[in-house]
């Protein structure tokens, strides 16, 4: 019975090592990022104090981006957006607009697929079904960016321009299931009200 928990205890063990290596950046990745932060510190990126560094932040956007499913399919959907304004809040707050509208088209793009799929048997014309998934998106245009919410940041860096504006960069991310399920709910809805 020892013999049994020991060895079940060593497979915990194992997996949570491999879990562990398995998120870790090679040493040509980890070159490559630190080539990255020295572009963006000569062009006068910084961080927020109290954030993380400009490394930091590039070696977790890595991480987020070659994260996958159990299926090896892609785990996050990522929107990507700078923004420029006399103020710093302004500029972030454009720019965090800007990358989720960026995620709402990928809602877009996946209500499209359902419809499309959908529609086969119909036989519709496939800018029909982009038609319809774009009608849909502007009916529940309001949902969809709450549904999306607050997406996981994984890079926001800011830098003051010559003119004293601010320019903000930002990426953020949301799980691709998230995404799915936002979707699915308006292709219910709209096939439900037809």
């Amino acid at each position: 019975m020892k013999s049994v928990a020991r060895l079940i205890l060593f497979g915990l063990f194992l997996s949570v090592v491999m879990l562990v290596c398995a998120q870790t950046l090679s040493s040509n990745e980890m070159k490559a990022v630190k080539k990255e932060v020295k572009k963006y510190e000569k062009e006068g990126w910084k961080t927020l104090p109290g954030t993380l560094s400009l490394q930091e932040q590039l070696i977790r956007s890595r991480k987020v981006q070659q994260e996958e499913d159990g299926e090896g399919s892609p785990k996050w959907h990522i929107g990507v957006a700078s923004s420029i304004g006399r103020f710093y809040d302004a500029a972030r707050m454009r720019a965090m607009t800007s990358a989720k509208a960026e995620l709402t088209g990928m809602v877009t793009k996946c209500l499209t697929g359902k419809y499309v799929a959908n529609s086969e048997n119909q036989q519709m014309p496939l800018d029909q079904a982009e038609s319809l998934a774009k009608a849909a998106i502007k009916i529940k245009a309001v949902s969809v960016g709450q549904r999306i919410g607050n997406p996981l940041v994984i890079f926001d860096a800011f830098r003051k321009l010559p003119n004293g504006n601010y320019e903000v960069t930002l990426s953020v991310a949301i799980l691709v299931r998230d995404i799915d399920n936002i979707a699915d709910e308006l292709f219910l809805t709209t096939i439900n009200n037809k």
